[in-house]
């Protein structure tokens, strides 16, 4: 079963823990306060599912920003859409965010939350990210949990880990240099975090 019908089962009983955990709400205030985000900024958010971080990118960069909310599963996305209504600088797209026909050197910052475990080969869609950003743009990696914890929670649903893991700090960072990004910011603790300029 590939990551479109994965998720298009999930969709309906989907529910982001940090709506209900206290540690993850914590964790979540910190990953808010490191992004950088600033009005006006163009953002891509792969992996949105049912869009409830995008509420907060969207509040963060204002009128003036605009959000590419972006995710392979039309039944997340049709939550997303009826929890985004009000907002009209946010555009909806159903792909593979890797076939993304956005113009490139155009996002002023990329956030993967709590989605990068799911994109196989990981280092495709770091090379694609590079090639959106703008010059000195932002990607940023970021898990409400530990790596270790989300490791454990995938392996005890059923993930094929070949493809649906978080790698660790270290290798990350391997990626990262290689395809020539710096890594400005990294957290790997009571959450996992990592912030990426594009030189």
């Amino acid at each position: 079963m590939g990551n479109r019908e994965i998720f298009n089962n999930l969709a309906e009983r989907y529910v982001n823990k940090w709506n209900t955990s206290t540690e993850e709400k914590e964790n979540l205030k910190k990953i808010i306060k490191f992004l950088k985000l600033k009005k006006g900024d163009i953002v891509l958010e792969p992996g949105c599912g049912k869009g409830d971080f995008s509420v907060f990118i969207l509040e963060k960069i204002g009128e003036k920003g605009f959000l590419y909310a972006v995710d392979m599963s039309e039944n997340m996305l049709n939550y997303a859409k009826e929890k985004l209504l009000k907002f009209k600088n946010v555009k909806l797209i159903n792909c593979d965010v890797k076939n993304t026909k956005i113009k490139e050197k155009s996002i002023d910052k990329i956030i993967c939350f709590n989605c990068f475990p799911h994109f196989y080969p990981k280092e495709k869609y770091i090379r694609k990210f590079y090639n959106l950003l703008k010059k000195n743009g932002l990607l940023i990696i970021a898990h409400s949990l530990s790596r270790e914890k989300i490791n454990n929670l995938h392996k005890k649903w059923g993930f094929n880990m070949r493809e649906h893991f978080l790698p660790g700090i270290p290798q990350m960072n391997k990626m990262l240099k290689r395809n020539k990004f710096t890594i400005e910011k990294k957290i790997n603790k009571k959450f996992y975090f990592i912030r990426a300029k594009k030189v």
